[in-house]
C-alpha cells in the first residue's frame, strides 16, 4: 500500500478508531487522527507544495469514506 494514498489513510482511520474505541466515539477518533496528520504534514519540511496538497486531499477523501461506514457495535 502506497504511503499517504487513500487506502492508506482509510486503513489508518479504521485502526485508530478501533484502538481508541474505549476513549473516543468514532467521530472523535476520526477528528483526532485527522488533526494530528494535518498538523504533521504542515510542519513537515516538504519542499513540494503539490505533494502536501495531494496528501491532504487523500486524507480528506478517506475521512469522508470512513465517516459514511457503519460502525460495528
Amino acid at each position: 500500500m502506497e504511503p499517504f494514498s487513500i487506502p492508506f489513510f482509510e486503513e489508518n482511520f479504521r485502526q485508530y478508531i478501533k484502538k481508541n474505541d474505549d476513549v473516543f466515539s468514532k467521530q472523535e477518533a476520526m477528528n483526532s487522527y485527522y488533526r494530528s496528520v494535518v498538523s504533521s504534514m504542515i510542519y513537515d519540511n516538504l519542499n513540494k507544495n503539490s505533494e502536501i496538497v495531494r496528501r491532504i486531499r487523500n486524507l480528506d477523501t478517506a475521512y469522508k469514506t470512513i465517516k459514511e461506514e457503519k460502525t460495528e457495535e
